[in-house]
């Protein structure tokens, strides 16, 4: 099975990274058809989607948060799923690499803000 590793760092604290992917909502504006799994705050998120499961890491470090995100791709799990075919791989390390890419951006806001 297919495996793919992203890591950063960004000049974000862990709980600030954590209020703005904790959520299923937040977590799919990168990842369509993401579903959470367990969630170990403000560290850790377990999620899968189609055929793929992964795992986001927070980790403090310095003035900021290194960011771990990886995907394990694997067979399509349910009946329906085995008839789209899996998710390309090349498709998925675009979505974590947005993901990561949004976090580190200035623009984006936590879900406390308006």
């Amino acid at each position: 099975m297919p495996t793919i590793e992203l890591e950063r760092t960004l000049v974000k604290s862990p709980p600030e990274l954590w209020d703005e992917i904790a959520s299923q909502e937040a977590l799919a504006r990168w990842l369509p058809g993401v579903r959470l799994g367990s969630l170990d705050p403000p560290s850790r998120i377990e999620w899968n989607a189609d055929g793929v499961r992964g795992v986001i890491e927070l980790e403090a470090s310095g003035w900021g948060t290194r960011i771990r995100a990886q995907a394990v791709t694997g067979a399509p799990s349910g009946f329906w799923e085995r008839f789209k075919g899996p998710r390309d791989d090349r498709d998925l390390e675009r979505e974590l690499e947005a993901l990561l890419d949004g976090l580190g951006s200035s623009t984006l806001k936590t879900k406390s803000n308006p």
